[in-house]
Formats: C-alpha cells, structure tokens, sequence
C-alpha cells in the first residue's frame, strides 16, 4: 500500500512515517482540505439599512489527514500508537503534500488531540483523523523555487514540477535572472499574489552592483516602486561588488540592514505577468528567487 500523502519537514526533506521493518505502522489514507474562508470587513451607517463592506481577508482552513495503524497484536498497538502520539509531536512543524500533487506543500503542526479507532473485536488494526493546525498563510506553496526553472532553461524532467502548478512551456517566460536590463517579466505561475514582505526565505530578490550608483528606483507591476537612498546621502553610494538582497521584511547590502535608505516599499508580485523596470541602475544583474503559492 502506497502513502496517499507525504510530509517533509521545514528544510523539505522527506520524512518517512513511523513504521517497522516488517511493514507494521502508520500509513497515509487520505489528506482532506477545506476552501480557504474570508473574513469580511463591514460597517453599518445610522439610519441607513443593511452595512458595508469595505474588504475581504482569506482566514483559515481545515485539513486533517486520515491514516491507518496495523500492529502485529494487542501489545504492538499500543507500542505503535504511543510511537505515532511521539512522532507528530517530536516533529513540530512541518510540511504536508497529497500524492497526487506532491510539489504542492501546506505548511502545518498538530496541535488538537486525536484518537485511534478500532472495529469492535479487532485489536491490530485502527484508523484515526488527525486534525491540522495551518500555520502561516493557508495556501499551498511549490516545494521549489523559480530559479530552479531559470537554471534548467524551462520546465526540468525532474520530478520537481507537476501537471496543475501553472507553469508556461515557453522557456522565454521561466526567466528570473536578468543583467542590464531596463524592463523585464517575471511569470508568477501561482494563483495567489506575493507581497514580498510576508516572504521571509520563500521570496529572495538579489540585486548585484556593478558600478557606482547614488540611487535607484525598481518599479513593480504596480506603478509603485522601492527607491534606495531617496535622500542622497553620498556615504550610502554602492560600488561595483556590493549585494541587495531583499527577504521579506529584511532589506541588506552586504548583510548590513538597509531599511532606513529605501522608502520602505515592499515588491508585490501577481499572477501571471509581472513587469518591472529600473531607473537610475544601468550595469547589474537582477535574480528572483520565491516560491508559487496556490490557493
């Protein structure tokens, strides 16, 4: 019997589900999820009937995973369903994926309790629903990254990307490394936006220096952009050799933290087709390194 789904921990190595060498153990059944609920934002106006509704906030789902536990006999059940209470619970966070799309992750943790059901009679055998508590953003996210598919010039033949994860055969749209370039695209194959300042290391934009810049602007699909050194100052002058690195809310050069010499705007990136262009920074190179989330 095959595992319906597949967990990994939070560096996403593979992590095997508790069992023996004679096969007895857990085995993944089934991994059920909700839609994702929206939290709704609304006021009343004295004397007006009915409210208003001012915005939409996606907020929670439910998942749970239905598994199986064979033992050998009475006392075995015991040991192995003591093994698997141990399991979740020395695992702490992790990473859940179903069979049938297995580049598609859920970050989670067990939180509720659960417990084992047997058939009446029957002491080797149990199924049990363990409840899972989502944690961050509840959307799926690709177990790789967008450079993945830049260094391997396309989609890769290797079991990295899957049918449904809505990626292009054009290899011209998989680019996420640019040098020099005024204006470029990066394709966001997911169905959820990417504000950059939620990403802490699932979103890396890196930006080598080449020459000697005072100040730049990067534009992103919105018209808005994120400016460095708005102000001038000549001791924040970049030369050749130095690296911007953008991770989430965590702005350096040359790991030194830069926030305070931007205007502290955050890179949105929406599905589909992102254009960027960049003012002021002629001799560069450019890389975007996330992940695609999903709904």
């Amino acid at each position: 019997m095959n595992d319906m789904f597949s967990i990994y921990d939070e560096n996403f190595n593979p992590i095997t589900l508790p069992s023996d060498d004679l096969g007895y153990g857990l085995r993944g059944l089934d991994l059920n999820i909700s839609s994702t609920s929206q939290e709704v934002t609304e006021h009343t106006i004295q004397g007006m009937p009915g409210n208003i509704i001012t915005g939409f906030r996606d907020n929670n789902r439910d998942l749970s995973i239905n598994a199986r536990l064979k033992a050998q006999d009475a006392t075995d059940f015991r040991l192995k369903r003591d093994r698997v209470f141990a399991f979740f619970k020395r695992l702490g966070t992790f990473y859940v994926t179903e069979k049938q799309q297995g580049n598609k992750l859920m970050k989670v943790r067990v939180v509720e309790s659960y417990t084992f059901q047997r058939p009446e009679n029957l002491r080797t055998y149990a199924t049990v629903e363990i409840p899972l508590k989502i944690v961050g953003q509840p959307y799926w996210i690709s177990r790789y990254k967008s450079m993945d598919l830049h260094n391997s010039n396309g989609v890769p033949m290797n079991g990295h990307w899957s049918f449904g994860m809505g990626l292009e055969v054009n290899p011209d749209k998989l680019v996420y490394k640019y040098e020099n370039a005024p204006t470029f695209n990066i394709f966001n194959a997911g169905t959820v936006p990417i504000k950059t300042i939620q990403e802490k290391d699932n979103c890396i934009i890196t930006i080598e220096i080449k020459e000697s810049v005072l100040n730049f602007k990067l534009f992103d699909g919105t018209g808005r952009y994120l400016e460095y050194n708005p102000s001038n100052k000549v001791s924040w002058t970049l030369i050749d050799g130095h690296k911007i690195i953008l991770n989430g809310h965590y702005m350096t050069v040359d790991e030194l933290p830069i926030l305070e010499r931007t205007n502290r705007y955050y890179l949105n990136l929406f599905p589909g087709d992102n254009i960027f262009t960049i003012e002021g920074l002629s001799n560069y190179i450019i890389s975007f390194d996330f992940r695609f989330k999903y709904d």
